[in-house]
């Protein structure tokens, strides 16, 4: 046993000492003598700037509502929205007329329910209702520097006012502090609205089929508008209207929903004031959402593909973000994902529901820790974008193509530019996106940029 053991030692020193230690041309021994290949890294400069968003496409599963001031920027962001209401197919919305006491509503209510908000629970908000005149049109891309009185009437007046805070402080302790309790904000709308409401289903059911004739014969839905306050912003995940009755026998209390749903439009309107010092400071860049601010990038096309000979194998590029300073309260969380595309296809991309395709639309890389959390942001505070090599050569291959058509840089002033955006996305199970919207939270991120250039990290090849 021991000889064996000693033997298989000896061979095992043989097999060391054989190899040569020098791994310099490991992956290209086999390359012929005369196409030998050459392999170069090399770093160059991008330039980035600022720049103002005034609106992005309205798709959200989430309707924020309030007003905020950022700490760290003095920036106040507003945003009211409008909404309309599902009703669910089948005519079957209220009991039959016989049973309900009176056929008339004894409340109409129009709720705003949430799980999260940013600012204070108990900080002093106030809202209006107007009612709608003009619909929304299925099928519109709407954006959020939508204008509601364009679908009001002329002469519109709000039809109800509320005071309110974020947490319901009538309400019990243990009842604001149940976890499976669902917040929300009530507001009371006129009754005779409600009874109104009834009686049309009485005369017209046929219009309670479905959500397209309840919108146009029936209710066209409600412009909901901050009017006062500072310091709170709801993140509502749905808004129902709630038609309350009493039941003749029973003379208890019946309530029929109609429910503001992604099978309706809901459209934010969103208002942001004080960024401009923002964009004209070129210390840095910035990223704001929803709807504030964008990175542009001027990637550095020609110096980069200057030797037609090489192949870009790799291209990584890293934008490094400061740390939010807040003397006032606390700063805003910055994004977490952030889509790297060309400047000319960023409305396409969100309006026809793409995905990054690793030629012209890229996603920062992740590598999560055992808490989940993104190592490259939350420890080294990056933004890492490792392989853009099909970017530079997309682009590259526009120029070219175009060359010699007049003045290629002045009828395509974006073809070397893209922007960094903040996203929200989707997985499935297996990973897959589902989808990918803009970022609507409350989020803010300084990175290293304007006079200081972000460098691309290349590596390419050649056969000499």
């Amino acid at each position: 046993m021991k000889k064996s053991l000693l033997c298989s030692l000896v061979l095992l020193m043989v097999l060391i000492a054989s190899c040569d230690s020098d791994t310099g041309t490991l992956g290209i021994s086999t390359t012929p003598t005369g196409d030998s290949l050459t392999i170069r890294t090399a770093i160059y400069e991008a330039t980035s700037r600022s720049v103002l968003v005034d609106s992005v496409l309205g798709k959200t599963s989430t309707v924020y509502f309030g007003r905020y001031t950022d700490p760290e920027t003095k920036s106040l962001f507003t945003s009211d929205f409008i909404t309309q209401f599902n009703c669910v197919e089948g005519g079957d919305a209220f009991p039959p007329a016989d049973s309900i006491k009176g056929d008339s509503a004894q409340r109409l209510e129009l709720r705003l329910f949430f799980t999260s908000y940013y600012g204070a629970g108990d900080n002093t908000m106030q809202l209006e209702v107007w009612p709608l005149e003009r619909t929304l049109t299925e099928g519109t891309s709407y954006y959020t520097n939508l204008n509601p009185a364009d679908y009001l009437a002329d002469d519109a007046q709000p039809i109800a006012r509320k005071t309110y805070t974020a947490l319901d402080y009538t309400l019990a302790d243990d009842v604001l502090s149940d976890e499976d309790h669902y917040h929300n904000v009530c507001i009371p709308l006129p009754t005779q609205m409600g009874t109104d409401i009834i009686r049309h289903y009485r005369q017209h059911p046929e219009h309670f089929s479905g959500a397209t004739s309840f919108i146009e014969n029936v209710c066209k839905g409600f412009y909901i508008k901050c009017t006062s306050g500072d310091g709170t912003v709801l993140c509502i995940d749905h808004v129902s209207l709630h038609v309350c009755f009493n039941m003749a026998r029973t003379d208890s209390t019946f309530t029929t929903q109609f429910m503001g749903s992604q099978e309706v439009l809901q459209v934010n309107s969103f208002e942001n004031q004080g960024l401009e010092p923002l964009v004209a400071d070129n210390t840095c860049t910035w990223l704001k959402t929803p709807a504030g601010i964008f990175t542009e990038v001027t990637l550095p096309i020609d110096e980069i593909t200057q030797n037609e000979k090489d192949t870009i194998n790799s291209a990584k590029i890293i934008f490094n973000r400061y740390n939010n300073v807040s003397p006032d309260g606390d700063p805003f969380s910055a994004p977490t994902r952030l889509l790297l595309i060309r400047k000319s296809k960023a409305h396409e991309f969100f309006e026809t529901n793409q995905t990054p395709d690793g030629y012209t639309a890229f996603l920062n890389s992740q590598k999560k820790d055992s808490s989940s959390s993104d190592i490259n942001l939350s420890k080294f505070n990056q933004y890492v974008f490792d392989n853009i090599a099909r970017l530079i050569v997309t682009c590259a291959s526009e120029r070219n193509h175009w060359k010699g058509e007049g003045s290629f840089e002045e009828a395509n002033p974006d073809w070397n530019k893209v922007l960094l955006i903040p996203v929200t996305v989707t997985t499935d199970n297996s990973g897959s996106i589902v989808t990918l919207r803009h970022d609507f939270s409350l989020s803010s991120a300084r990175l290293k940029g304007g006079i200081d250039p972000i460098e691309i990290r290349i590596i390419t090849s050649a056969f000499k």
